[in-house]
């Protein structure tokens, strides 16, 4: 089994940080511009500036074993081990060391079914996509070297009961710990152009907060205000809205000052929820007369989370329902 993640810089150091934007913003799902126009951009002032610019927001958020996510997600790798004694678990990231397609071989090479758990609720081309795209990039080398195992992945699991639950008993337990005047949900964004399906994505979105929301209902009867938000907007053109960090600036004015803010989308802390959303968003909402704010973290390195991944795993169609390798493709929506 292999649990697939982001990643992260390995170290802090402005180096280990361009080395991870580096491979990351070169991925042509996550940035779509013509590589003519990106690359200068992307090696010239992004490379140059931003890795000085974020390394005190990365200083801020380390935790002593190192990034929040990589601590958390090799804490999901053990954990999930534990639970599945019989199943070989590794994690492997999009960007960056172990790298998926590496621990995807390595998985090959002793296992004939292999089965990927993207942390990644909600489809968008940019994430599950991407993650597609190394599974692929597996099978292809996995048949050259003459490994010819079954392969299952997930592609979107956004209802799945044990994540809604988990959620909604967070925010019931937040509710027995003092006021809230409205629940906000923030996404990561995506631009707002069709190749990254937006609107799928939205919907997506969309649909888990109001799953959360109804079982908050019915656990609490409390009829909590709700809404959606998107943060981490990166470069130009249009990005899907309302930006967090606008809203924050807003809810104090609309009578919303006890707020609890909530992140299905990331599955582990990392630096747009530890220092964008605690930090700048929480600085922006008390700017604007807020007076509580709270967040509600991810799943993280608990023992929760992996139970959530072994339910994820366990709600995957069979072996049978996928074509043997080579010839089979990755599932798509």
């Amino acid at each position: 089994m292999l649990i697939a993640a982001l990643g992260s810089p390995t170290h802090l150091s402005p180096e280990a940080i361009a080395d991870f934007l580096r491979e990351f913003l070169s991925d042509r799902r996550v940035v779509d511009l013509h590589p003519a126009l990106w690359k200068p951009i992307l090696h010239g002032p992004v490379l140059h500036a931003r890795p000085t610019k974020v390394l005190p927001q990365y200083q801020h958020v380390w935790l002593t074993d190192g990034s929040p996510l990589r601590v958390y997600t090799a804490a999901q790798e053990s954990e999930l081990q534990r639970l599945l004694p019989g199943v070989e678990v590794r994690a492997g990231y999009l960007y960056g060391a172990p790298n998926m397609v590496d621990q995807f071989l390595r998985l090959a090479a002793t296992c004939d079914r292999i089965t990927v758990l993207a942390t990644y609720p909600q489809y968008a081309p940019a994430t599950v996509g991407s993650v597609d795209d190394r599974i692929a990039d597996g099978i292809r080398h996995a048949a050259q070297a003459g490994l010819f195992p079954r392969v299952r992945s997930t592609h979107e699991w956004h209802l799945l009961p044990e994540y809604i639950t988990w959620y909604s008993r967070r925010i019931g337990a937040a509710l027995a710990e003092g006021p809230i005047d409205e629940v906000v949900f923030s996404w990561h964004s995506l631009p707002d152009r069709p190749v990254h399906e937006p609107d799928f994505y939205r919907a997506q979105c969309e649909a888990t907060a109001a799953a959360i929301m109804e079982r908050v209902q019915l656990d609490s009867d409390a009829r909590l205000p709700w809404r959606n938000t998107f943060q981490s907007r990166f470069g130009p053109g249009r990005w899907m809205t309302p930006a967090t960090i606008d809203t924050m600036a807003e809810l104090p004015a609309q009578g919303s000052r006890h707020i609890v803010m909530v992140t299905p989308g990331f599955f582990a802390d990392c630096l747009e929820t530890s220092y964008e959303l605690d930090v700048l968003n929480a600085q922006a909402f008390h700017a604007a007369g807020g007076q509580g704010f709270r967040r509600i973290a991810p799943p993280n390195g608990s023992a929760d989370a992996a139970q959530i991944l072994a339910a994820l795993h366990r709600s995957l169609p069979d072996f049978s329902e996928f074509a043997q390798l080579p010839e089979a493709t990755i599932p798509t929506r």
